[in-house]
């Protein structure tokens, strides 16, 4: 049941890579006004999902040793629990906002399911990993960092291609 190492250190490594792109992308905002809100929510969940996938890998570094398994990775599933339950709490009813504001065309309904989606499949993952229904930590704590990977790559790539109007 120990941790695939190697595989959170290249989600670590993607996770900052995300992360750094979010910074020069703050950092080189040539508008005096700052980002439209629609930018502003997409560079937030970008922001959200990279740390979520970021910390979430190099967490185990710090919290594993060979005494206790068990309460390490319940550890992580909290942590990863409530994390992506903050997540749901934001994420989607600022989505919901920006659509009524007349902002349906960014935000179609099949990306709204589709990053909702992603937000309650990790902490319906993490809350199985918590309660023992589903024993192979390892590989499923890897699959919901990836998922947090994948969030932000379409969070991403819909900030680069994808303009407000």
């Amino acid at each position: 049941m120990e941790p695939n190492f190697d595989a959170l250190q290249l989600i670590a490594e993607l996770a900052l890579g995300i992360v750094g792109f979010s910074a020069i992308l703050i950092g080189l905002s040539r508008s005096s006004d700052g980002f439209s809100a629609p930018d502003n929510f997409r560079i937030q969940l970008l922001t959200y999902s990279a740390f979520g996938a970021m910390f979430g890998s190099i967490l185990p570094f710090a919290i594993f040793n060979d005494r206790n398994l068990e309460l390490a990775w319940l550890i992580n599933c909290w942590i990863i629990c409530i994390y992506s339950v903050i997540g749901l709490l934001v994420f989607p009813k600022k989505m919901l906002l920006l659509r009524e504001q007349g902002h349906k065309e960014i935000f179609p309904i099949k990306v709204y399911f589709f990053q909702t989606g992603i937000l309650s499949t990790i902490f319906i993952t993490s809350g199985l990993m918590i309660t023992g229904h589903l024993t192979e930590l390892t590989n499923i704590y890897i699959v919901c960092l990836i998922l947090f990977l994948l969030q932000s790559s379409v969070a991403f790539i819909r900030t680069m291609f994808v303009r407000v109007r």
